[in-house]
């Protein structure tokens, strides 16, 4: 591996995942303070949801009930995409920190 290509991985795998979670932690944190204390579920679930966004609709479609069972299980839905993409930004986020050191070595040692 080249150093040019090392520095490209290195770039994908560790400095863009945490700078989007940064991005979101930013944008959702005003929108999940509640009594002046920071409510970690929803920051969750708001910073989990572009992650989990197209895996959202796969797990319960609404249909052949009320209009407002429709809303409640597309809301659901939005629930469990955020909660998904939750364990994948950690994941990620674990993956940049471990990448870290494996890019210097490949660096040095390349």
């Amino acid at each position: 591996m080249t150093r040019g290509e090392a520095v490209k991985a290195f770039f994908l795998k560790s400095v863009l995942p945490v700078a989007t979670a940064m991005l979101l932690y930013c944008i959702f944190k005003s929108a999940c303070m509640k009594d002046g204390e920071l409510d970690y579920v929803w920051l969750w679930i708001l910073c989990g949801l572009p992650f989990g966004l197209h895996r959202m609709c796969l797990w319960i479609v609404p249909g052949g009930g009320s209009f407002g069972g429709g809303i409640a299980l597309f809301a659901l839905n939005f629930i469990i995409g955020g909660v998904i993409g939750g364990f994948i930004l950690v994941w990620r986020l674990i993956v940049a920190a471990l990448y870290v050191p494996l890019t210097m070595y490949r660096l040095i040692a390349g």
